[in-house]
């Protein structure tokens, strides 16, 4: 298999995965759920950065951390994150430091809301053909958002 087929594999499994998540919708095409860092999330972010917030630092996502997610998930206390789906990308927020309690503090407490949280994006175009088609049909079944989620 070469690295493209392997890639496009990967890629093919995370966005089955996103098909099962229990989405909300932000206005016209914003989705939005609340999941944990599975396998296959940890797959589709291991060559990219993320963004460090505040501040919008890009940083690489080192071997050790990725490490520390996968033992997280097959301990049965994997992170928690927040996917955002856009027609442009896959947004995958999470936070490294008091993760427990991620993104519901954050949502709901200003002081959790300044914690350190870290951003992975996941372009459109990475997911291949079938992205579109699957965004545009979960948006079109998909909930309003509870108005305890801030806007995406």
């Amino acid at each position: 298999m070469s690295e493209a087929e392997g890639a496009s594999a990967t890629c093919a499994t995370f966005l089955e995965m996103l098909k099962t998540l229990p989405w909300c919708k932000q206005g016209t095409d914003v989705l939005v759920a609340v999941h944990k860092i599975t396998p296959e999330i940890i797959e589709v972010i291991k060559d990219l950065g993320a963004n460090v917030y505040p501040g919008g630092i890009h940083v690489k996502l080192n071997k050790s951390f990725l490490h520390d997610l996968q033992n997280k998930f097959d301990d049965g206390q994997p992170l928690p994150a927040v996917l955002v789906w856009k027609p442009q990308n896959v947004e995958i927020w999470y936070r490294r430091q008091n993760s427990s309690e991620f993104p519901y503090d954050a949502w709901q407490n200003p002081q959790g809301a300044s914690q350190e949280r870290e951003c992975v994006l996941v372009s459109a175009d990475t997911l291949g053909d079938g992205a579109a088609s699957s965004h545009s049909e979960i948006v079109g079944k998909a909930k309003e958002c509870p108005s305890m989620i801030p806007p995406q």
